[in-house]
């Protein structure tokens, strides 16, 4: 239970939060400070047949806010209850109520009735997967009765504390606030809210704003959790579906990485602003049916030769998904490595492409073309699958044995992809968007392998935000420029991109270009000629 009170924080309105250290021999969480709480017992069912509830409540909700009432109370002395007068108790109720004693015995004796509409569902969390220990643990909301103070049992719960979510994390990683993952989580998102009201709004839904089951994994040596929508978590659940914590996070460039008994990624030492941790090479094979090479990346000796023997030589394909020069240069001087001169495979540059991503494969690849290895009874397809946007020439593959997605640029972890025109087109991006749904559908993908960042989980999913953040920021830059008809593109960018870092700016302006070419060519659209603003529009470094 969370209850909840509004304050101020730096001139500002805020909420504040009721914690609670639990005992230092705890068997879970010992000393960490945490929200009152506990299971559901069996009288919980028959109270809550007699407490108040909404009518949107139904009746698992209301016996899991009765034991969330009970809890708060036997843990903190604080009731959210009812007299027969319709008030709220205080703390001359609470004064003369034994702790210890059966809740639903004060209700009978002194005519109290539990409010289970003032509690709200906030969140669900499930324990993570490794641990010996596991709960399913619903989080709920509700406002501080006034006229009540929060007074620990003194037994399980220990210095009742208000504090504000930013404050205890700030404590948390300072180190003397001691708190376990789903709360500093919990906390981190009730940030956003300034008040009481707004979050209780927020919640009225009847459903929790989110569930998470968080996975474990490894950085420098040390366990990390990840919950649902972390970068790292579909990684995770690939790679160790059981939730083992046994998968590094750490992005290193001088070893493959396995993310399947067929698949490995080499991520090249290029990382930027650009390029994120670095250009993910993969190779999809094995040693019986020798190996595919996606994305080869730039010209780097070091890392074509960690390629080369990551596949003990045997690479019978290199495939490059565009013509960027973080994707494709490498692929001519590792064919030369190979003894077998293995084929390299693509489609060719367009002629809007800029000078250094020049690109003519050996082979051009066709529309639903399969890449197939196979040996000793193993069998691994790609189906090659066009999807311009991004650039002219850019296509992505599906391996359909493992229902993986290799998406190159078209869909990143961590950030949208730049559309730069006059190759780049935003149209075709996002027709490839739907192109890539619908083979997710048809071959049940479940997991993207991106050009840049770690495994994405939920594929249609991930194409679906994606496609609504670019929609979503396109309705922004057509009414700011509906506000500023006579404004530069600069002018544009500032307002349309206002919750984008500054340093980025340079990379936006090139999809802000898109946007604006994609709007010009829309029936009905107001003709400024945005075409012409991109052809003399300085091209900046990408």
């Amino acid at each position: 239970m969370l209850l909840l009170r509004d304050a101020q924080q730096d001139g500002q309105p805020a909420i504040e939060v009721l914690m609670t250290r639990r005992s230092a021999h705890a068997s879970f969480a010992p000393g960490a400070f945490v929200f009152p709480g506990g299971a559901i017992e069996f009288s919980d069912a028959r109270i809550a047949a007699g407490a108040s509830r909404r009518g949107t409540q139904d009746e698992a909700q209301a016996v899991q806010a009765v034991a969330a009432i009970r809890e708060t109370f036997e843990e903190l002395g604080v009731l959210l209850a009812r007299r027969s007068d319709g008030a709220f108790v205080d703390d001359s109720d609470i004064a003369t109520l034994d702790r210890s004693a059966a809740i639903e015995e004060h209700c009978a004796q002194r005519g109290l009735t539990l409010a289970a509409d003032w509690v709200y569902p906030l969140a669900h969390w499930i324990t993570d997967r490794d641990l010996p220990r596991r709960f399913d643990v619903q989080f709920f909301v509700a406002r501080m009765p006034s006229g009540q103070t929060a007074v620990a049992d003194g037994a399980e719960q220990f210095e009742p504390v208000w504090v504000s979510p930013s404050d205890a994390l700030a404590r948390h990683a300072a180190g003397d606030f001691a708190m376990i993952f789903p709360t500093v989580r919990t906390l981190e998102r009730l940030r956003s809210f300034d008040s009481v009201d707004a979050l209780l709004a927020a919640c009225a839904g009847e459903r929790p704003l989110w569930s998470s089951c968080p996975r474990g994994g490894l950085r420098a040596g040390s366990i990390v959790r990840c919950m649902e929508g972390d970068a790292p978590y579909g990684e995770l659940r690939l790679v160790c579906p059981d939730g083992q914590v046994l998968h590094a996070l750490d992005w290193r460039s001088t070893e493959a990485v396995p993310l399947l008994n067929n698949v490995m990624r080499l991520t090249v030492a290029n990382g930027g602003m650009m390029t994120g941790p670095g250009t993910n090479s993969y190779i999809i094979g094995t040693l019986t049916t020798g190996f595919i090479v996606v994305d080869p990346g730039p010209d780097d000796r070091a890392h074509l030769q960690r390629i080369l023997a990551a596949t003990d030589g045997d690479i019978r394909m290199i495939v490059c998904t565009h013509s960027h020069v973080d994707h494709a240069p490498g692929a001519q001087p590792l064919q030369a490595m190979c003894a077998n001169k293995p084929p390299i495979l693509g489609l060719p540059s367009g002629p809007s492409a800029r000078a250094g991503s020049h690109f003519v494969p050996d082979r051009e690849l066709r529309e639903r073309e399969w890449l197939a290895l196979a040996g000793d009874g193993e069998t691994h397809r790609l189906l090659v699958v066009p999807t311009p946007g991004h650039a002219s020439n850019h296509l992505c593959l599906v391996l359909v044995e493992d229902g993986l997605l290799f998406s190159g640029d078209h869909i990143l972890n961590g950030s949208t992809t730049v559309i730069d025109p006059p190759d780049g087109n935003m149209t075709a991006y996002l027709a490839s968007l739907d192109r890539l749904d619908a083979i997710c559908v048809e071959h049940n993908i479940d997991f993207i392998l991106p050009a840049h960042g770690y495994v994405l989980d939920r594929a249609r999913d991930q194409i679906a935000r994606i496609k609504a953040h670019r929609l979503a920021r396109e309705a922004k830059i057509a009414q700011t420029v509906k506000r500023l008809p006579n404004g530069s593109i600069d002018d544009w960018l500032r307002h349309a991109y206002d919750d984008v870092p500054e340093k980025l700016w340079p990379a936006a302006a090139r999809s802000l270009l898109a946007h604006l070419e994609r709007l010009d060519e829309r029936p009905h659209a107001q003709h400024h000629n945005f075409a012409r603003l991109i052809s003399n529009r300085p091209r900046e470094p990408i």
